[in-house]
């Protein structure tokens, strides 16, 4: 008994640890470029506040910047226009905007472990099992480390915004429909309630989540039919829960229209590729994800030893899990396979790279997850034992191999500092020092709309331009 209560306790302390470093870590991660373009909105992202549902869009005809974007846009305006200003009650302004960057990353990890835990263990929360599984799936999230192909949370806060908040979002949508599906757990009033304006936000925040709910949607169709043994289609219609229809049929329309609007996105138009040519550049981005660094092979091959050992010991769910990692596999497939068809961007040369393969990501962490979490509650003896020092050493490699990134928001912090104390309307700061951006500015022109948002943060008492030493 003493152990039971033990186990929980070291489980929460570790767990505890683990988010603090995290947190660190981001409070020490530059902001980086584009979240000027949606805290201080230039034309487009107006266009884009005017018409949320792109109607004008379709009206006209005509391209515009992010039509399918706005609540991502939206988000990211509304958290760092008022958050950073409330911090400043108690930080001063400069550490403000770098506390509220730290605390929406730590919050959107934490959702995304614990929606984890809860897919893996289907326990409730805080339970044993819940934090088996949290402690499992933690380490896998790299802030530093194998983050250029297994990360999740992006080191830029806009693209953090883009891709990880929507998709954290959309695991919990459906996180109901899958306990339904898992063990016929009903879907009660206040699931209704939280999850029906997600219907209508998941789909108008980015390029992702629209193909993501389409297929998985569709894959939950599918599979209801191939598991009937009757195949007559109104006989299936009727098996199928009523919560399924509601919950997803809407979401899916109103995600077929985004990708409809999203044809029409003006963004990067002049600097495109042919459909041809980015089906050839995809082998190599995926080779490239695939062996870019250890993170990602030593993840595929942990999945490979969990499988073998589930099957050779013939565990009781070992053909779930077999149908588990099909699917998985198919909408791995399908989803790279649409990839071209999105679009090309110049900083994504080879179409494939961390943020559009976030979904196969978790996917695999799921996996990962769910088989180490059954080989842990269903081995026994000497062999659990040792399978559980190895998935230890694993863990515990992936938390060394990312304890990095304190002190890399020095250079850009010390320029926001020197701006705070100068009197000067226009700011030199030093070479390879981007503040807010990607790169070096070199023309003080370009950076009105960031030095503006900079004295609305009340880092500075006016305007101050500035540009990169040469």
């Amino acid at each position: 008994m003493q152990k039971k209560r033990i186990v929980p306790f070291l489980i929460i302390i570790i767990l505890t640890c683990d988010f603090t470093f995290s947190f660190l870590q981001y409070y020490n991660t530059p902001l980086y470029g584009d979240i000027v373009v949606s805290v201080w909105p230039d034309e487009h992202v107006r266009k884009i506040f005017n018409d949320p549902l792109g109607l004008q869009v379709l009206k006209n005809g005509e391209n515009q910047f992010n039509p399918n974007r706005y609540f991502s846009h939206m988000f990211l305006y509304q958290y760092f226009r008022n958050i950073p200003l409330f911090l400043q009650k108690f930080v001063s302004p400069i550490s403000s905007v770098y506390l509220a960057s730290a605390l929406m990353k730590i919050i959107i990890q934490l959702l995304f472990i614990f929606t984890l835990a809860s897919y893996i263990s289907g326990d409730r929360l805080f339970s044993r099992k819940f934090l088996i599984a949290a402690i499992i799936v933690e380490p896998l999230f790299q802030v530093y480390g194998y983050w250029s192909r297994m990360g999740i949370v992006d080191q830029s806060i806009a693209y953090t915004f883009f891709y990880a908040l929507p998709l954290v979002l959309l695991m919990l949508f459906f996180l109901p429909v899958f306990n339904l599906i898992r063990s016929k757990s009903k879907i009660k009033v206040i699931h209704y309630i939280l999850l029906s304006p997600l219907i209508i936000i998941l789909p108008f925040t980015g390029p992702l989540t629209p193909p993501v709910i389409i297929l998985i949607s569709s894959f939950i169709f599918l599979a209801y039919w191939l598991r009937a043994k009757n195949k007559n289609i109104k006989e299936i219609i009727r098996n199928i829960p009523a919560p399924v229809y509601i919950l997803l049929i809407p979401i899916s329309l109103l995600s077929l229209y985004s990708l409809l609007l999203g044809l029409f996105d003006s963004s990067f138009t002049s600097e495109t590729i042919t459909l041809s040519e980015r089906f050839k550049r995809l082998p190599q981005g995926l080779f490239s994800q695939l062996f870019h660094s250890p993170g990602f092979p030593l993840l595929i091959l942990i999945i490979g030893i969990n499988m073998h050992v589930i099957c050779r010991n013939k565990f009781h769910n070992r053909e779930e899990l077999k149908k588990t990692l099909i699917w998985i596999g198919i909408f791995a497939f399908v989803y790279i396979v649409l990839l071209p068809f999105g679009g090309y961007r110049p900083y994504r040369f080879w179409i494939i790279r961390y943020d559009t393969f976030i979904p196969v990501n978790i996917m695999l962490f799921y996996f990962f997850g769910v088989t180490t979490f059954q080989i842990i509650q269903q081995a026994r003896g000497e062999k659990r034992k040792i399978y559980i020092s190895g998935i230890v050493i694993y863990l515990l490699l992936l938390t060394v191999v990312d304890f990095e990134g304190f002190g890399e928001n020095e250079c850009e912090r010390k320029a926001f500092e020197k701006m705070a104390l100068s009197k000067e309307n226009i700011v030199t700061i030093p070479k390879n020092c981007h503040v807010m951006d990607w790169h070096d500015v070199s023309d003080y022109n370009l950076t009105k709309d960031k030095a503006e948002l900079i004295h609305y943060w009340r880092i500075t008492d006016h305007t101050e331009l500035f540009y990169n030493e040469q």
